[in-house]
This record gives structure tokens, sequence and C-alpha cells, in this order.
């Protein structure tokens, strides 16, 4: 078999070695392993986003380099072949839709490029051109038109899509350009956008950094409808994530075909503590790693390695926003609370107004 008839992605070791360097670049580019705290975050987001649950957004969040976005495509990839049979017998219906919320380089959030991202996402051509139409005492409708279609006019005809073609989830990747520079009346119009989108049936799904948390404080109304899936990293100081982190780096080195790799995993260790136990930056790392070794006529040396590591303050930049997520999250997502817990939080917050009083 030539090089050019072997796949690279189900291509063996001994195959990879002989391909070009740019299928072996896309041999690793398409891993994607299913680790237990991927099937955790799933088995979490499935619960909350049932038209039971009672909850009609959904924050992801999680560190940097967790594996949000993989999550999101593995999400995606299920809802679509659960619902496979009802897309074929109905080529309108859509069960979900996904974008990633577009960031403008302009001074304020660009709803005009997020209602057309967002069309596009289900389907829905030329939705820079539509018109709002109002209904007046006339029985013909009277229809605005202008140099350019308005943002009512695109989020009424968004509303209509998801309506007509039976969305159930929305899924916004990269959500925190939706919240940055809006503060008090600004990020509460914006929430407003979104709850919109939500009450026409879907589930919508924020997906970002810690950020997003502050959402669930913002109002007792928006902390009733929401809900929060932390999809956490693997922790150093935690015997089972340990061991759990090892494998994985023993999974994903199957796939880098280099010439005289050692073992990577008796690095495991040191590699967790300089990933943050993150199984996205690993990859990155080992990406790099990759890159490395192929300029280098594809054979390992221990440089290829420490070029690849993030730098100690870029490790330490990380590190810190994610403890301060992480605690910050203790106390709000899937599973963190009690009857005890909320009971004892329940007394000191009202214990605490009459104080002020």
């Amino acid at each position: 078999m030539s090089c050019s008839e072997i796949n690279p992605v189900t291509a063996t070791q001994e195959e990879a070695l002989n391909m070009s360097d740019a299928d072996k670049r896309l041999r690793f580019q398409k891993v994607r392993l299913s680790h237990p705290m991927i099937a955790d975050t799933l088995a979490e987001m499935a619960t909350l986003a049932s038209p039971g649950s009672g909850k009609s957004i959904l924050l992801l969040t999680g560190p940097t380099g967790v594996g949000k976005s993989t999550l999101v495509r593995i999400l995606e990839e299920r809802v679509l072949a659960a619902n496979q049979e009802e897309m074929n017998a109905d080529p309108s219906f859509i069960p979900m839709a996904s974008m990633v919320a577009p960031a403008s380089g302009e001074r304020g959030f660009s709803w005009r490029m997020f209602y057309s991202e967002l069309g596009r996402a289900m389907h829905e051509p030329l939705l820079e051109r539509k018109r709002e139409t109002l209904l007046v005492t006339d029985p013909k409708p009277l229809t605005l038109y202008s140099a350019r279609t308005s943002v009512s006019a695109m989020r009424m005809s968004v509303e209509r899509i998801i309506a007509q073609r039976r969305v159930g989830t929305i899924v916004i990747d990269e959500a925190v350009p939706i919240l940055r520079k809006a503060h008090g009346n600004d990020l509460m119009n914006h929430m407003d956008a979104l709850k919109t989108l939500a009450d026409k049936g879907a589930t919508l799904v924020l997906v970002g950094s810690y950020d997003l948390h502050e959402l669930t404080t913002m109002s007792a109304q928006l902390a009733r409808r929401m809900g929060v899936v932390h999809f956490r990293r693997y922790k150093p100081d935690v015997e089972d994530e340990r061991q759990v982190f090892c494998k994985v780096i023993q999974q994903l080195q199957k796939y880098l075909a280099i010439k005289g790799m050692p073992d990577l995993s008796v690095h495991a260790d040191a590699l967790q503590e300089a990933c943050i136990g993150c199984v996205g930056i690993l990859k990155t790392v080992l990406t790099t790693a990759l890159e490395c070794a192929l300029k280098n006529d594809g054979k390992w040396s221990k440089e290829c390695l420490e070029r690849a590591l993030p730098s100690e303050s870029q490790l330490i930049t990380i590190l810190r926003e994610t403890l301060l997520g992480e605690r910050t999250l203790n106390s709000s997502a899937l599973g963190s609370s009690s009857l005890k817990s909320l009971v004892q939080a329940s007394k000191a917050c009202s214990l605490a107004h009459k104080v002020a009083e």
C-alpha cells in the first residue's frame, strides 16, 4: 500500500511513521478521546438540558484548555445521531444548532453579527436581508424598508426559525464576548435578548470560561432558570485522577507518529502539573512537540517536549484563574448543594438582612 492510500486516522503506528508530515499532523489533530471527565460532564448536561428539568439556560464552564469545545462537538454528534430518523422524515427539523459568539472588534457586542451567525447555524440563508413587518389596522401588513436590515428584524426572524424548525438546543461557544464591556442595564439587556431565544422552546447553552458564572447572580429570575455545569480538570492531588491522566497520555501518544519517541507516561505527574490537569492543554503541548519532531526529520529529541511546554508565567496565569474559578463554583454547579447547606445559606442570608435593617 502506498503512503497516499493510508488512512491517517486508522493507520497503524508502523504505517503512520511512513506517512507525509501533513498526514501525521492530521492523524493527531483528528484524535478525540472519550475520557471519564467528558462522560461525566455530558451526563450532567443531559440531565439539565432535558425538557422536564425546568432549566432553559445552561452555563458550561471550566478552565481554559479543559476541552469544552471538543465536548460541544461530541454533544452535537450524539444529538444528531439520536434524531437522525426524524431529521430524515422532516428535513426542516434541526434538533441542535451550535455557533461561536462573534467578536466583532467593536466597542460593544454586535447583535447583528450574532443573529447572522445563529441564522447560518440553523441553515437560514440571507438573514441580513430580512425586513421587519408590523401588523396594523389595514389588513395588509406593513413592511419597514431601510438601507440595511434592522437588528430587531433579524431577531424576529431567528425567533420564528427556532419555532418553525423545532430547534431543541442552541449552543453558543466562546460566549464571554457577550458579557465583555457590558455592565448594569446593558448586561441585563443582553441577557434579556438571550432569554427571549430560550423562551421559544430551545435550551440555551452558553460555553466559556469561569467569567460566565457572574450571570447566575444578576437577578432572581435568571438564577431560577439557569443551570451550571462544571467541566472539571484532573487534579494532581487526587490519586484516581492522576491515574486517569496518565492513561490519557498513553492514549494520545499512540497517535504521535514520531521516530524514537520514549514512553511519556513516565513523566505523567510532571505533565499533569504543567498542563494543570487539562486534556486540551496536554494535546496542545503534544501537538507542538510533534511539530518540533517533524522539523527534526521526524525524530524525537528531549527538546521537543521542553520547547512545547508553557512558560512559568503562562502556567501561573492559567492556574490562578482556574483556582479562583473552582472556588467560585464550589456552591453553584450541579450536585454541589445539599438540603443542609441550603438551609444554612438561607438562615445566614436572612440574618444578614435583619442586621442590615
